[in-house]
């Protein structure tokens, strides 16, 4: 168990960030939406061989204040957080916050 312990904490050394955020804007209506990421639940880890950069995953469903749209995110990201790629529907990715 130790051993489990010691080697998540080397993959995330210091204290990690547990809360990032996002903003995405509806097609419809432009109403602005800001997402709170939790590293616990909405981060799932991934392997792809083709690109080893491909970290995380993140897939989102979002609805707004005071549109009832739904919106679609999905992100991949390195190991750094830094995004690789972004797929939406019916919204526009504006930005993620990682710092």
């Amino acid at each position: 168990m130790k051993n489990i312990i010691r080697f998540v904490k080397n993959l995330f050394p210091g204290e990690p960030k547990k809360a990032f955020y996002l903003a995405v804007r509806c097609s419809d209506c432009k109403e602005k939406v800001n997402v709170r990421l939790n590293r616990a639940s909405d981060f799932q880890s991934a392997f792809n061989a083709a690109n080893p950069e491909h970290r995380y995953t993140i897939q989102k469903e979002i609805i707004g204040k005071n549109c009832f749209n739904l919106m679609k995110l999905k992100l991949a990201l390195t190991k750094d957080l830094k995004v690789l790629f972004v797929d939406t529907k019916a919204c526009e990715f504006l930005i993620f916050d990682r710092e």
